[in-house]
């Protein structure tokens, strides 16, 4: 088995034709500095943080039960404005070990968060949307709200997806559009 390996041996201790040392090093530092110039990184715009933060405002801090599944994550899309997206469920999960709630008051429950959510982000984007300084007059902020049914036999027409969408010329229109 020593000599198989022997060669490895001779080089370690008798210093071999290969890159040792400071050789290597100097090597290393000039390869990672001609690859490692990339293109510089731009920073998160304020406005992105400050839709971000209302929309989190609105819909809630995330629960151990449900409620915000994936808080608001935004971009800025040159060209086209803010997107922002976010998951919710608007009702836990039935199972054996929490308080029993009948279908009816599971769907009630669930209709009245819906609707409150949107009306508040609707709120929010007519507010907010005219004072964002990084969207220009002919962009929009988007707002993709993922709703998790937790309850599908007990509430099978809620929409998987609603898109909440503005443009900053016209804030007092915000169109929703509801995905199955």
């Amino acid at each position: 088995m020593a000599q198989l390996f022997s060669y490895w041996h001779s080089v370690r201790y008798h210093g071999g034709n290969c890159l040792g040392g400071p050789k290597l090093l100097v090597f290393v530092l000039l390869v990672s500095g001609i690859y490692g110039q990339g293109q510089p990184v731009e920073k998160i715009s304020p406005d992105v943080r400050t839709i971000q933060n209302a929309v989190n405002e609105v819909v809630g801090t995330p629960a151990p039960w449900g409620g915000v599944l994936q808080v608001a994550k935004g971009a800025y899309l040159e060209g086209y404005g803010i997107v922002v997206s976010l998951e919710v469920a608007f009702d836990p999960p039935v199972n054996p070990f929490s308080p029993q709630k009948t279908p009816e008051e599971i769907r009630s429950t669930a209709a009245q968060r819906l609707k409150d959510v949107q009306e508040k982000l609707t709120n929010v984007l007519k507010q907010k949307v005219a004072q964002l300084e990084s969207v220009g007059p002919a962009e929009s902020v988007s707002v993709v709200l993922n709703i998790l049914n937790t309850n599908p036999a007990y509430l099978p027409d809620m929409p998987s997806q609603i898109i909440f969408s503005v443009k900053k010329q016209d804030t007092a229109r915000v169109s929703l559009r509801q995905y199955k």
